[in-house]
């Protein structure tokens, strides 16, 4: 019944009947931090190149490290490679909102709430809510 007890409590929160509590359990939706892997192109293709010509050696070096990898730069939030990035290109609003808005999406990500991890305040559930599991959640009405 555990796996069930997020289903439970959303449930008692929604109003009329079975087939408009479904309708509206599986219309929910909660925003998620989602990994957030770029392509390395991306990145330096949202540098400008003003930007990218003022920077110094050691800025270079750091940029040549934290882009080395295999086409792909985790930038996840809260990751280092965030901060570098701000702190090489601070004071460069373009290419900072530019870098901004690449990982937006990954930010403000949005699931439907039975597919959200109960962590992130959705079901944890493998599929939309049915019928089968009003019934095992305890023929929930």
């Amino acid at each position: 019944m555990a796996y069930y007890d997020a289903l439970i409590a959303k449930w008692a929160t929604l109003t009329g009947t079975t087939a408009q509590k479904l309708s509206a359990i599986n219309a929910l939706t909660v925003m998620v931090s989602a990994p957030a892997h770029l392509n390395v192109s991306d990145i330096i293709n949202a540098i400008t190149p003003t930007d990218f010509a003022s920077l110094s050696s050691l800025q270079l070096q750091q940029m040549q490290f934290l882009l080395q990898s295999s086409g792909n730069v985790n930038a996840s939030p809260s990751t280092t490679i965030r901060a570098v990035f701000q702190t090489i290109f601070a004071g460069k609003t373009t290419t900072l909102n530019n870098l901004a808005a690449l990982v937006a999406p990954y930010d403000s990500a949005t699931l439907p709430w039975w597919q959200a991890s109960v962590a992130q305040g959705g079901g944890g559930l493998s599929s939309p809510v049915n019928g089968n599991d009003l019934v095992n959640a305890g023929n929930l009405t």
